[in-house]
């Protein structure tokens, strides 16, 4: 039968050097690194301190000729103690591969891709190569995540706990193992451990000797919270609660005590509805618990044991293992300074029933505080990318795999000014412009823009501060080199409002416009004109009014026309004029009527021509000649000729002249 004093502890370093193991600590518990604190003794006083840092040794629990455990790590540290007549002292601690990760920090963005990816990547960048993970109920994709500011070992274990996931260690001869565990109550069973309250000198077998059994009142329900934009009116809430079939908490009070938090850092139900029940779980998992302390070297947190022995049957039953502290000396490997108390060994265990889930506790995320720089970023050869949102990608100073292109960032939200239900401004940056960028909760995850900012490659669009009393809003031709603007001058005498429209501007007015100018008013067209009135227009020039015309002018009027002119009217054509009237023309003279035509003049009735007034003078330079179907009457200098028949009714008076024969 083995007793402690079968305990033995070895510690394989390599060839080169040999060290005996004379007292050990070790702590190991889920999700921390373990670590392994050794006091070594050599006859070999020169020891290469750098040939052992970073390098893997394995320690061996020995009973009796059996290996029952094995610990392998690396040399995180190693240092000289003092020196004997033959030995010499060194202290030397051990831990996982994966206490690397919390030697190097970062800043990087991880898009579509899933927490064991991310945590794969960093793994792999600390040479952590034998990794296990158990798979999730549901897997989903992060569309967006970001390590900030933190150590790989802190982002690792962050993400970790998020999904319900914890850490532990497997260990063999040559190497060690990292697993990544989901379902505890799953986890194997690796044997029984008796429990035996009164033990006395040199013990018979392994055990426990001292069990503390702890209930304690927690949350019993978790409430989660948060808000996505795509669904601005769904409220995003999860909320868990510990009952068992009976319909009450099995591990706390009958009373409800809820935890409620809001961001819960997810955007979907997928996402929440685990989150919620992971942080109840991990709140559930400390409400009973069981501290134990014993002498089996086999006892690993990840893993479970059975309890047999004890004076209480409730507490024989599967417990899983969450931390452990080894401590062991052998000090008769030191001959100088060899006693009578031989070798020794016990742990102390923290436990919790094997049928109860553990989850790691959440680790508290990096905040964001103040306002961050970064710029516009797209593709190659374009000069506005968004989506339909109005968001944009970024490239941030601090990330050093961003390629100043669409892929890095995700599309991130921009503050307009004024946003509503299909109105308010929008102004989306350009890329290069530089932003100013603000974190929701202060989570890294979470950017957007609320602000813009100059620097020297985009620099004002005028020279300042010459132009210090100028207002503007002033865009650029997309891929050209034109622009729009509204400008405001607010310089004492020289104040203006400037519009320029590159191509076209469009003015819609659907009531009243009025429009005050109170001194001069040009207007100039380079190519055509078209007003529409639909009712009617008024127009009234309070002086002179100038019209010119280089060409045609028609005026079509579906009505009456009436034109009233104060004073004179003078109509000057230099070539011809047609008037045609289907009707009849009145024309009233309110004095005298004078018609000047220096050619040719012709008057022409389809039926009767009359004219009535006291006198009617006709004259003619040359020649009048009167005509008829019947005949005609000629004056002209030779005297007056009368063509066809004549009547005379009345009295014939004839006086002067001379009758041509």
């Amino acid at each position: 039968m083995a007793t402690q004093s079968d305990y033995r502890y070895t510690l394989n370093a390599g060839d080169k050097y040999h060290f005996d193991v004379v007292g050990f600590k070790l702590t190991e518990g889920l999700s921390e690194p373990f670590k392994l604190e050794l006091q070594l003794s050599s006859f070999d006083p020169n020891v290469s301190f750098s040939a052992l840092i970073d390098t893997p040794v394995t320690f061996t629990f020995w009973l009796g000729d059996k290996a029952v455990r094995y610990v392998n790590g690396i040399v995180t540290g190693f240092g000289l103690g003092k020196s004997g007549f033959v030995r010499t002292s060194y202290q030397m601690v051990v831990e996982p591969a994966l206490v690397r990760a919390a030697l190097q920090s970062d800043s990087r963005i991880f898009q579509h891709q899933n927490s064991e990816k991310i945590i794969r990547t960093l793994l792999q960048k600390n040479r952590v190569d034998n990794v296990a993970f158990e798979l999730l109920p549901s897997d989903w994709e992060r569309e967006y995540c970001v390590q900030y500011r933190e150590t790989d070992l802190t982002f690792i274990e962050r993400l970790a706990a998020e999904e319900g996931r914890y850490y532990y260690f497997s260990h063999g001869e040559e190497n060690h193992a990292l697993h990544f565990g989901h379902q505890s109550t799953a986890s194997p069973i690796l044997g029984t451990l008796i429990y035996n309250a009164t033990p006395a000198g040199d013990r018979p077998f392994a055990g426990l000797w001292q069990f503390e059994y702890c209930r304690k009142v927690t949350t019993n329900q978790h409430t989660l919270r948060d808000y996505t934009f795509l669904n601005p009116n769904y409220t995003l809430e999860h909320q868990q609660s510990a009952v068992n079939s009976d319909g009450v908490s099995s591990s706390s009070s009958q009373h409800t005590y809820e935890n409620y938090d809001y961001p819960g850092r997810y955007k979907r139900d997928e996402q929440g509805r685990p989150f919620s029940r992971y942080r109840l779980e991990s709140a559930l998992a400390l409400s009973e618990t069981a501290q134990a302390t014993g002498d089996d070297m086999r006892v690993i947190p990840g893993y479970g044991f059975t309890l047999e022995g004890h004076i209480n049957p409730a507490f024989n039953q599967d417990w899983f293992i969450v931390r452990v502290e080894h401590q062991g000396y052998q000090t008769g490997v030191m001959e100088e300074e060899a006693g009578e108390e031989g070798n020794r060994y016990e742990n102390k265990l923290f436990l919790i029933p094997h049928h109860k889930p553990w989850r790691s506790p959440q680790t508290p995320r990096p905040i964001i505080r103040g306002t961050q720089v970064a710029h516009v970023v797209g593709p190659e050869g374009e000069e506005i990318y968004c989506d339909e949102w109005g968001r944009v990608k970024l490239q941030f100073p601090w990330d050093r795999r961003g390629n100043f292109n669409e892929h890095s960032s995700c599309w991130v939200r921009v503050m307009q000014g004024w946003a509503g239900a299909q109105y308010g401004n929008v102004m989306i940056p350009r890329i290069g412009d530089e932003v100013l960028v603000k974190f929701l909760h202060g989570d890294p995850d979470q950017p957007i823009v609320t602000g813009r900012t100059y620097h020297s490659t985009t620099e004002p669009p005028y020279l300042l501060p010459k132009h210090k009393t100028r207002t503007t809003i002033k865009s650029k031709t997309h891929k050209g080199n034109g622009f729009n603007e509204l400008r405001f001058e607010d310089e004492q005498g020289q104040e203006e409002i400037f519009l320029h429209a590159e191509k076209d501007l469009n003015h819609i007015v659907k009531h009243d416009e009025t429009t005050q100018v109170g001194n001069n008013r040009t207007e100039q067209v380079t190519r055509d004109e078209t007003c529409h009135i639909g009712n009617n227009r008024t127009e009234t020039v309070a002086q002179d009014e100038d019209l010119t015309i280089n060409r045609d002018q028609t005026h079509s009027i579906g009505r009456n026309r009436i034109t009233k002119v104060e004073q004179d009217d003078i109509l000057n054509i230099n070539n011809n004029r047609y008037i045609n009237v289907h009707g009849d023309t009145i024309i009233h003279v309110g004095n005298e009527l004078n018609i000047d035509i220096a050619q040719n003049g012709s008057w022409e009735a389809g039926e009767v021509f009359e004219q009535i007034c006291e006198t009617f003078d006709l004259e003619g330079y040359e020649q009048v000649e009167l005509s008829g179907p019947g005949g005609s009457i000629i004056i002209n200098r030779e005297g007056i000729t009368l063509v066809g028949d004549v009547y005379v009714e009345g009295e014939l008076c004839q006086e002067g002249g001379k009758r041509k024969a």
